[in-house]
C-alpha cells in the first residue's frame, strides 16, 4: 500500500486527491490550515495541521506525522490579487503570493525530506503558467502567478539536483473547477475537479520512484520549462 502526505488537503484539488487515492488503496495523510473544517478530509485520511506560510508550524507538523511516505505532494497555493499585474502589485501582494506558492512550500519540503522514502517522490502543484517557453500570450495579466510557479519549479528542481535518488514532479492540474480555478465562480473552468485528480493520480502512479525531475500536465504530457 503506497503512502502519501498531501500538504493542503482540506478542499479543492488537495481534498480530491486524498479521496481518489484513498479509494485506490493508498494510505493517506493530509494537512489543513489550523481552524478550518476537516470533516471531509477525516473520512479518507489522517489529518495534521500546517500553514505553509508559517515557519513556526513546521516542527509541530513534524511531531504530528508518523513514519515515512512514498510520496509527499505540496498542493497549497493561491491565485493572488485579481489584477495579477507586476505594475499594479503592492509589496505585500507580491510577498504573499511568493511566500504561499513558492518559498513556504519549498521550505517545508526541505524540512520533510527525512520523512520521504529513500527512493520517494516529491510532487509540487505547478501550472503550465510556470513555463517560460509557453509564455507567449500577449496581454494576459498573470504576472504574479506565473512568477510564483516559475520559482516553484526552479526550487523543486534544485531539490532534485541535491537529492538525485528522489523523483521530483512539477504537475499542472489543468484548469479545474475549484474556487481558485474559477475565481470563486466568476469564470468557467475547462475540466472538473474529479477529472483533474483522477488523471493526476495516474501520473503519480506512472512516475513515482523513477528518479527523474519531470514537468508534466494532468494527462502525463511533458511541458517545456
Amino acid at each position: 500500500m503506497p503512502s502519501i502526505l498531501i500538504i493542503g488537503a482540506e478542499r479543492g484539488l488537495g481534498l480530491g486527491l486524498a479521496e481518489t487515492l484513498h479509494a485506490r488503496g493508498w494510505d493517506v495523510t493530509g494537512t489543513a490550515r489550523p481552524g478550518v473544517d476537516t470533516n471531509a478530509l477525516k473520512a479518507v485520511a489522517r489529518v495534521a495541521h500546517v500553514d505553509v506560510t508559517r515557519a513556526d508550524q513546521i516542527e509541530p507538523l513534524r511531531s504530528d506525522i508518523e513514519g515515512v511516505f512514498d510520496v509527499i505532494f505540496l498542493v497549497a497555493g493561491i491565485y493572488g490579487p485579481l489584477h495579477n499585474s507586476v505594475t499594479e502589485a503592492t509589496d505585500s501582494e507580491f510577498a504573499e503570493i511568493m511566500l504561499t506558492n513558492c518559498f513556504g512550500p519549498i521550505r517545508l519540503a526541505h524540512r520533510l525530506l527525512d520523512r520521504l522514502a529513500p527512493n520517494g517522490t516529491l510532487a509540487v502543484m505547478s501550472s503550465h503558467r510556470g513555463s517560460i517557453a509557453l509564455n507567449t500570450e500577449p496581454g494576459l495579466k498573470l504576472d504574479l502567478y506565473r512568477a510564483s510557479k516559475v520559482a516553484l519549479n526552479m526550487l523543486a528542481r534544485t531539490i532534485h539536483a541535491d537529492n538525485p535518488r528522489l523523483t521530483v514532479l512539477s504537475i499542472h492540474p489543468g484548469w479545474a473547477a475549484t474556487a481558485m480555478g474559477t475565481l470563486d465562480g466568476t469564470v468557467e473552468a475547462e475540466i472538473s475537479v474529479q477529472e483533474s485528480v483522477e488523471r493526476m493520480a495516474q501520473v503519480l502512479t506512472a512516475h513515482r520512484g523513477n528518479g527523474q525531475n519531470l514537468y508534466l500536465d494532468w494527462k502525463g504530457r511533458s511541458l517545456p520549462w
